[in-house]
């Protein structure tokens, strides 16, 4: 192939990145990550048969491991642990192999919320050590203390408030020039998601409330996955407090949105909910509509997302 012909490759790949990172934005990884699975091993396989020009090696090579992290992540959001870790592993091979230390920095840090989120948070502290050893932009640096400070406090680590105060602090520093185009993500509403897991982990649900409800109130409507996992984590702290009348409220708003979106992390956290609320005596009414809306959760939704991702 010419080097035109593998510029044009590099790109396509690209914009493929991009139509998935806009659609996981707007109704979660359910339908994507099998399609996002099966355009990385095309674009591994075609870098494995070495079928390019020796100019184009490090970009062929760093956009497939860039979307080998996409691919990771909508694993992720599936629950299908397996999965997301062996993506995660053969992007960050490609990141390390094309010298790309941002990319490779942030599949690391996918790593360690993995582990944090399957509850073997030394695993995630043990990745994020190894973060720490990274030469860090400022909002590498927070989303590194973000990592560190998540998996202190499921350790019951009380320091884990004065790292998460301390990104904070450095995040409200705004965007710097060396900072890589795809840290958009790392904002004060994401430290805010990841503040509220810190007070759960503290047992102190009502705290937590506070800051998913901040959450779910400043998500923008385009954002519809944001919401609607912001919404299934307000639900489980309200839930915590017995607090019925949001339960109910907070319910109804996330079933207008079920069936244009799916995560099973979000759905895994309203199953979790539901048991807590049957435990508290919760209203059969609300038992009923928890249970419903668990099982949409994990529903795919309607329209189809494939349109428009380069093959």
């Amino acid at each position: 192939m010419s080097t035109s012909g593998q510029s044009d490759q590099v790109e396509q790949l690209r914009q493929s990145i991009s139509h998935l990172v806009g659609l996981d934005g707007q109704q979660g990884g359910a339908e994507l990550a099998p399609l996002a699975a099966r355009l990385f091993r095309s674009a591994s396989a075609r870098l494995a048969a070495r079928s390019y020009e020796p100019s184009t090696e490090r970009d062929l090579t760093a956009v497939t491991a860039e979307l080998g992290e996409v691919a990771g992540w909508l694993a992720f959001d599936s629950m299908h642990f397996d999965a997301a870790r062996t993506l995660n592993f053969e992007a960050l091979r490609l990141a390390r192999s094309a010298g790309d230390r941002n990319m490779e920095l942030f599949i690391l840090g996918n790593i360690a919320m993995q582990a944090q989120e399957v509850k073997q948070p030394r695993a995630a502290l043990r990745t994020v050590q190894l973060m720490e050893t990274f030469k860090l932009t400022p909002r590498l640096r927070v989303m590194t203390d973000l990592r560190r400070a998540r998996a202190a406090a499921d350790l019951g680590d009380a320091r884990s408030f004065a790292v998460l105060r301390r990104a904070q602090s450095n995040l409200s520093n705004g965007v710097h020039r060396t900072d890589p185009e795809w840290s958009w993500w790392v904002t004060d509403l994401e430290l805010k998601v990841h503040e509220g897991g810190m007070w759960q982990a503290f047992g102190q649900p009502a705290s937590a409330v506070e800051c998913y409800a901040t959450v779910v109130e400043s998500t923008v409507e385009r954002y519809r996955w944001a919401r609607f996992i912001g919404g299934a984590n307000l639900i489980r702290a309200l839930v915590e407090v017995s607090d019925w009348r949001e339960v109910e409220n907070t319910a109804a708003r996330l079933h207008e949105l079920a069936g244009k979106v799916s995560s099973a992390r979000a759905g895994q956290r309203i199953r979790i909910a539901a048991r807590t609320a049957r435990r508290n005596k919760v209203p059969s009414s609300l038992d009923d509509m928890l249970t419903s809306l668990a099982h949409r959760s994990m529903t795919r939704p309607m329209n189809r997302p494939a349109s428009g991702i380069k093959r």
